[in-house]
C-alpha cells in the first residue's frame, strides 16, 4: 500500500522529539506503511515531512485493491500474541485496523465522519488536556456474559466438579447483625506507584510511559505500562464476576507524554492500586500478586499464559468460596438484596453528577477563574499607572504603589486558582471515578444472585412435580446461599470503603479548600496593608 493517500479528519499534535507527525484536519497525507503498530501509520505530508500519526484520525481518499501479500501480513500481525508480540506498542485505542479501502465507491467526507462517530465513543481526561474530542474504543463490561459462559447452572446443579487449590480459596464469616464479610488471609500491605518516565524502542518509533510499582511487603520495584494494567483489569473482570473491579483511567491518544497528564495518570493508577490492595480477595489473587511482584520476563510470560487459561473463572470461582452451610432465610435475603439494588440505583446518578461537578470545577479554576482574577488585577494595575500622570498629587507614590500591589495580589490569586485543582478537585474526581465504576458494576453482581434465585424457584416447582429429588434442591439451596453470602460480603466491603476512605477524601478536600481560601485572604490582607504603609 505504498503511496496510498488519506485525508486527515482531525488535528493531531505530534510529541516534540519523537517520531510522531503533526497533522491538520483536511490535509492530504501519503502513507508509506500502515502496519507500524496497532492504530498507527507512517507517512509524509505535502511539505515532505514524515512520521507517525493515528490511523483513526485519517480517512482513505483513493481506493486501491490490497494484494494478497498485504492481507497475509495484516492477518499475521492481528493474530499475534497480545502481550509478547506487541510489547513495545503504546497504542491505547485497542486492536484497531487503520483503514479499509472501499472497493466499489468512495464515501463522502461527511458520511465517513458519521460512520466514525457511530462506531467510536469520545473520552476526555479532565483538566490536564485540551478540550478536544479524543476517539477511543470503549471497553465493554462483560461480567454477565462471562457468567453465562462459565456455566451458572452448572455451579448451581453441581454438574461440574472443580478442584480448588488452597491458595485460591476465599473465606466468608458471619458478623454482627447477620451480615457477612470477607476474611483476610494475610497481612495488609500497600503498593506505591512512582517514577513515571518515557522510554522508547526502535530508534524512537515506539514510545511509552513506564511506572514503577513497589509493594511494601518486599520493597522490590517492578516496571509496568498502561497496557499491562489494561491486561490485568481484563483478567480480574473475567475471574471475579461477583466483585466489582475498580476502573482504570480512561484511554488516551494525544497528549500522553505531557508532564501534567503523566503525573495525573499516575495518581489515578494509584487510586486503582490502593483499592485492589485494600480488598481482601483481590489483594490475595494470584494474577494480582504476579502483576506486582514478577520481575523476570520468562516468569512473567508463563504467569500471563496461566492466567489466561485458568479454569476458576466467573461462576466457577464460587467453588473456592468457603463459608458455613447454615441455611439462610430466602425471603429475608431477597428483601435485603432488593433494598441494596435500590440503594445502588439511586447512588449511581448522584456519584456521576458529583464527579462531573468536580471535573467542571477543576477546568473552571484553571481557565475561567484564573482569567477573571487576572482581568481584575490588570484593572487595578492600570489605575495605578494612570494616576502616575498626576504631577500635583502629593501622595501619588504611595497610592500608586498600593494600587499596583492590589493588582498584583489579584494576579497571584489567579495563579492560585490555576494550581489549586490538583490539591482538591482532581483528587475528588479521581476518587469518585473509582466509585462510579464500582457502583455501575454492582448491577451485574446483583444479577448473579437474582438468576440463582430464579433457578431455585424453578427447581422447587420440579420437586413439587416429583421431577427432581429433594436432596438435589437442598444442595442447590446451599450453593445459592454461597452466592448470597458472597454478595453480602462485597456489600459489607463497599460500605467499609464508603465509611472510611470516601469520608477521608471529603475531609482532605475540605482541608485543602480551607487552606486555599486562607491563602486568598492573606493576599488580600497584604494588599490592604500596602495602603497604610
Amino acid at each position: 500500500m505504498d503511496g496510498h493517500q488519506v485525508r486527515a479528519l482531525y488535528d493531531f499534535c505530534g510529541e516534540p522529539g519523537s517520531a510522531e507527525l503533526s497533522i491538520i484536519a483536511g490535509e492530504v497525507l501519503t502513507v508509506m506503511r500502515d502496519n507500524v503498530g496497532d492504530g498507527w501509520c507512517e507517512g509524509f505530508n505535502q511539505n515532505g515531512q514524515s512520521g507517525l500519526f493515528p490511523a483513526a484520525y485519517v480517512q482513505v481518499i483513493e481506493a486501491t485493491v490490497p494484494t494478497t501479500g498485504s492481507n497475509t501480513a495484516n492477518s499475521q500481525q492481528n493474530t499475534g500474541d497480545y502481550w509478547d508480540d506487541d510489547w513495545d506498542d503504546d497504542s491505547e485505542i485497542g486492536q484497531t485496523q487503520a483503514y479499509v479501502p472501499p472497493v466499489q465507491h468512495q464515501p463522502s467526507m461527511q458520511s465517513a465522519q458519521d460512520l466514525y462517530s457511530d462506531t467510536l465513543s469520545i473520552h476526555t481526561i479532565h483538566s490536564v488536556i485540551p478540550d478536544r474530542s479524543i476517539p477511543s474504543v470503549p471497553k465493554k463490561n462483560n461480567k454477565f456474559s462471562t457468567l453465562v459462559k462459565s456455566g451458572e447452572e452448572g455451579f448451581l446443579l453441581c454438574s461440574k466438579k472443580v478442584m480448588v487449590p488452597e491458595s485460591e480459596k476465599m473465606f466468608i464469616e458471619e458478623v454482627e447483625g447477620g451480615r457477612f464479610a470477607w476474611i483476610s488471609t494475610g497481612e495488609s500491605y500497600n503498593c506505591v506507584v512512582t517514577s513515571p518516565k518515557k522510554e522508547s524502542k526502535l530508534k524512537g518509533l515506539k514510545s511509552f510511559i513506564v511506572y514503577q510499582l513497589t509493594p511494601t511487603f518486599n520493597n522490590i520495584q517492578v516496571s509496568r505500562r498502561y497496557k499491562h494494567f489494561d491486561w490485568l483489569h481484563e483478567r480480574l473482570e473475567e475471574k471475579f464476576c461477583f466483585i466489582p473491579i475498580p476502573p482504570l483511567p480512561d484511554k488516551q491518544i494525544s497528549g500522553r507524554y505531557e508532564e501534567q497528564f503523566i503525573e495525573h495518570r499516575r495518581t489515578q493508577l494509584q487510586e486503582f492500586v490502593d483499592y485492589v490492595c485494600r480488598h481482601p480477595v483481590l489483594s490475595r489473587s494470584r494474577v494480582w500478586q504476579h502483576f506486582i511482584t514478577c520481575t523476570d520476563e520468562k516468569r512473567w510470560k508463563a504467569g500471563k499464559r496461566h492466567a489466561e487459561k485458568e479454569e476458576l473463572l466467573g461462576v466457577n470461582c464460587f467453588h473456592g468460596v468457603q463459608c458455613t452451610d447454615t441455611p439462610l432465610d430466602a425471603v429475608k435475603v431477597e428483601f435485603q438484596t432488593d433494598g441494596f439494588a435500590r440503594f445502588i440505583a439511586g447512588l449511581d446518578p448522584v456519584v456521576k453528577n458529583l464527579m462531573a461537578m468536580a471535573t467542571d470545577q477543576a477546568k473552571k479554576h484553571q481557565v475561567l477563574y484564573k482569567r477573571e482574577f487576572q482581568k481584575i488585577g490588570q484593572c487595578f494595575g492600570a489605575l495605578g499607572i494612570a494616576l502616575e500622570a498626576d504631577d500635583l498629587g502629593r501622595t501619588r507614590g504611595r497610592l500608586n504603589q498600593a494600587l499596583k500591589d492590589t493588582g498584583e495580589a489579584y494576579n497571584e490569586i489567579g495563579k492560585l486558582y490555576e494550581e489549586q485543582p490538583k490539591y482538591d478537585w482532581e483528587p475528588l474526581a479521581d476518587k469518585f471515578h473509582i466509585y462510579r465504576g464500582i457502583i455501575s458494576n454492582f448491577s451485574d453482581v446483583i444479577s448473579i444472585h437474582k438468576t440463582a434465585v430464579l433457578k431455585r424457584r424453578e427447581c422447587e416447582k420440579l420437586v413439587n412435580e416429583h421431577k427432581m429429588e429433594t436432596q438435589q434442591l437442598r444442595e442447590l439451596n446451599q450453593r445459592t446461599d454461597v452466592i448470597a453470602r458472597a454478595l453480602g460480603a462485597e456489600e459489607m466491603h463497599f460500605q467499609t470503603e464508603r465509611d472510611i476512605h470516601v469520608s477521608q477524601t471529603i475531609k482532605n478536600h475540605l482541608v485543602e479548600q480551607i487552606s486555599f481560601y486562607q491563602k486568598i485572604v492573606n493576599k488580600l490582607q497584604d494588599a490592604l496593608n500596602s495602603f497604610d504603609a
